[in-house]
């Protein structure tokens, strides 16, 4: 499919869902246009690049092969490593938001929560965390770095760096679903064999807040 197609993306990715439908779900995951095959031994990747590459074949598709990797222990893909342990994050962008200056303006806000929010599936009520910056977004008259926004700022640099490893989920397994609330948000995590799989949570709505914490909680 040419380069800069419109609609090229999603219209692979619809294609590709239907030609490698025997294989989706089991060890095989497609996001757009990356195909990603997961097994847990070099014997089985073997065996499941086979199985790929027949569906493919019967389809009429080819791979170029500078763009493909092929036996890979880890993987960095969307601004994660992907390994046998699970999902965690990149250090390099992690890094990155490290080194980030205090914003001195909303726009510089709105980019700073832009690249914390890529890490917000693994930190605990990140919502809550950054609800004093969420609130410097709007487009102020003055803009004002209180200490409030500070303290928020740096807790959201430490909780990234020091985010847990992700569980893969195992569809066989029970999982465990733990909710919260507090005045300003919602949070849970989903867990199973006492491993955190993913972290969610967003700030409530002034309607929201009026809700009893019961309410708050089934959110």
């Amino acid at each position: 499919m040419p380069f800069g197609l419109s609609g090229a993306a999603p219209n692979f990715q619809k294609a590709i869902g239907i030609i490698l439908k025997p294989v989706i779900g089991k060890f095989v995951n497609v996001y757009m246009d990356d195909v990603i095959i997961s097994s847990p031994s070099f014997t089985q990747q073997v065996k499941h690049l086979k199985e790929v590459f027949r569906l493919l074949h019967e389809a009429g598709l080819t791979l170029n092969k500078d763009k493909c990797k092929f036996g890979c222990e880890e993987l960095k893909y969307l601004g994660s490593i992907i390994n046998k342990e699970g999902i965690k994050t990149d250090e390099t962008k992690v890094q990155a938001i490290v080194k980030m200056k205090p914003p001195r303006n909303s726009k510089e806000v709105s980019k700073c929560l832009g690249l914390s929010h890529w890490y917000a599936k693994f930190i605990k009520n990140y919502a809550d965390l950054c609800k004093p910056l969420y609130n410097l977004k709007r487009k102020l008259k003055k803009f004002i770095w209180s200490i409030e926004a500070q303290k928020a700022f740096d807790a959201v640099k430490v909780a990234i760096t020091k985010a847990p490893v992700l569980k893969f989920p195992d569809f066989k397994t029970p999982f465990e679903l733990f909710t919260d609330a507090s005045s300003i948000g919602v949070g849970a995590v989903l867990n199973q064999e006492q491993r955190p799989v993913a972290f969610a949570s967003r700030t409530l709505s002034a309607a929201e807040r009026n809700y009893t914490v019961t309410e708050r909680g089934n959110v």
